[in-house]
């Protein structure tokens, strides 16, 4: 059996980027984020394989790791790993495969994998948070903190922690999501190496600060942008080149659109994590956006 993977040097670009923070959210949950990792990472592997291994010519894709690295960094570090492939495999299967497979897809399939395990095992997506370690070796000397879990997270406790800390990301929360820090980095290696594009993490950034500052009068919109999984959201997959728009005055549509709607459901849903179906329902919406910017009008014939 011969096993042969397609280079995407955009999909690299993008792993490297994930690195750092995958180092960080080891130090401060344990090996255990590690595991996660690699459990989504060979979950969306095989289930990619079953699908192209009869195909003439078929190769997994560059992109299905970015995917399992991507959802194990959205998950909350004491997931169980059998939940984790579960999350995988949907996301392969029912988020890119369905469509035809890499370049089809309509949604994020990370998105897809994790909106999927937040519906199914709400109990283990919401309210089992581990505490950080905070201090060297940290979690590189731990599988895990099991002793240490919460349930209160910023998005979820408001002005229980610090807006240095969750800067840092010294905070409860999903293994990749926390350090806003790293995340801004990263995203601006991404911008730099023309891996993603600007215009997208502007316009939702610039949407979300406004309407933050419009439902949530007198707080600091700073301390919602660093909570939860929005800015992590923002720069890694709202710029997906597969799920994201491709006329350009779309893009600016659908930022505004997930910002919008990302603190729309935070203030009015139960859904404290408002981001994932906020990407959902803009990527629903987006063949619409696009065909109504570039539609051509048909010329009215004049009567005889």
């Amino acid at each position: 059996m011969k096993i042969e993977i397609m280079k995407q040097p955009v999909m690299f670009r993008v792993l490297y980027a994930l690195t750092p923070i995958s180092l960080y959210s080891i130090f401060l949950f344990g090996w255990q984020v590690l595991a996660l990792i690699a459990v989504s990472n060979i979950s969306a592997f095989l289930a990619e394989y079953l699908f192209i291994r009869n195909k003439p010519g078929g190769k997994v894709t560059s992109a299905v790791f970015v995917t399992g690295t991507l959802l194990g960094l959205i998950l909350p570090p004491t997931l169980p790993l059998w939940m984790a492939a579960i999350g995988a495999f949907t996301a392969i299967v029912f988020g890119k495969m369905i469509f035809g497979g890499f370049g089809m897809n309509l949604f994020n399939p990370a998105i897809v994998g994790r909106t999927f395990l937040y519906v199914t095992f709400a109990n283990y997506m919401t309210v089992r948070w581990q505490s950080p370690f905070t201090s060297l070796p940290g979690g590189f000397a731990r599988y895990s903190n099991l002793a240490a879990i919460t349930s209160a997270t910023p998005i979820v406790s408001e002005n229980t922690f610090r807006l240095g800390q969750i800067f840092t990301g010294q905070i409860p929360g999903s293994a990749g999501e926390t350090s806003a820090l790293l995340i801004i980095l990263a995203g601006i290696y991404l911008i730099l190496t023309k891996t993603a594009k600007w215009q997208a993490m502007l316009s939702t950034l610039l949407s979300f600060l406004l309407f933050t500052a419009i439902f949530y009068q007198g707080s600091n919109p700073l301390y919602y942008l660093f909570s939860g999984g929005f800015l992590f959201g923002t720069v890694f997959m709202v710029t997906d080149p597969i799920s994201m728009p491709k006329n350009k005055y779309a893009v600016w549509i659908f930022g505004l659109l997930v910002g919008f709607l990302t603190v729309f459901i935070r203030k009015f849903s139960l859904w404290s994590e408002g981001f994932m179906f906020a990407l959902l329902l803009a990527n629903s919406f987006l063949p619409i956006i696009e065909y109504g910017l570039t539609m051509k009008k048909k010329p009215v014939k004049a009567k005889p």
